[in-house]
């Protein structure tokens, strides 16, 4: 277990403040993928719920919500491998 101690990544924005108050993505600033490399599999990728129990996608990078069901086969530019899995942790995949 002293690996987990060494091991502390942290992404680069950790507070997501009023999701509700992001915009959408555009279709342009989303690419589609046919392999892994997508949105649910981005480092940067979360999830909350708005006061109605709504899950929104987020991406807390570019402070926009995620359209329902484009997490699943489109990425951004900037899409990084998630880092929790070389530790064995992943939820939002499983």
């Amino acid at each position: 277990m002293a690996w987990l101690k060494k091991a502390r990544f942290l992404s680069p924005v950790e507070v997501l403040e009023n999701p509700e108050e992001w915009d959408y993505f555009t279709d342009l600033e989303l690419m589609k993928s046919r392999g892994s490399s997508i949105c649910m599999t981005c480092e940067h990728f979360t999830y909350t719920c708005d006061k109605s129990c709504v899950t929104l996608l987020t991406c807390p990078l570019h402070q926009r919500l995620i359209p329902q069901g484009e997490h699943l086969s489109k990425r951004c530019r900037n899409w990084q491998r998630k880092r929790v899995l070389d530790i064995g942790l992943c939820p939002e995949i499983a």
